[in-house]
């Protein structure tokens, strides 16, 4: 039986070495990824196919990945039989040559012994100004952002 701390685990594992199997192998088919935002590219809830063929691509699509670290660390905080928080921190520059030194606060909820949810809070000025300028895209989430 895979553990939710096991599968955060290998969540960041599989960002970290670029392992898209493993990353698909760890969540559910309902998988969804809720950013709590305004606007950006991610303001909603995204659905696990437009998380994989839309949202990856124009994010990474944004960095420069000979000098960018995706999970510099990170800590478990807190966790219970349905929730693991992580604070995880990325570095690095964008395409565009700002540095963009993400903090990120990861809320996990569990499936199936899979990972159904992750929320996710970041420095959003910050991503607009490294990351998106005066382009910003974006990507129509699947519903809104709900808790």
């Amino acid at each position: 039986m895979t553990t939710p701390r096991e599968l955060v685990n290998s969540f960041y594992e599989s960002i970290i070495k670029g392992d898209m199997e493993l990353y698909q192998s760890i969540i559910h088919d309902e998988y969804e990824v809720s950013v709590p935002a305004n606007r950006g590219v991610l303001s909603g809830t995204y659905g696990r196919e437009k998380v994989l063929n839309e949202v990856f691509p124009t994010v990474v699509g944004k960095l420069n990945l000979e000098d960018f670290t995706f999970c510099k660390n990170f800590k478990i905080m807190c966790e219970d039989e349905n929730w693991i928080v992580v604070i995880c921190e990325a570095e690095g520059t964008s395409i565009s040559g700002e540095r963009y030194d993400q903090t990120y606060a990861h809320l996990f909820s569990f499936k199936d012994e899979k990972i159904k949810r992750l929320i996710e809070f970041q420095d959003t000025a910050l991503a607009d100004r490294a990351l998106w300028g005066n382009d910003t895209p974006f990507v129509e989430p699947d519903k809104p952002f709900t808790y």
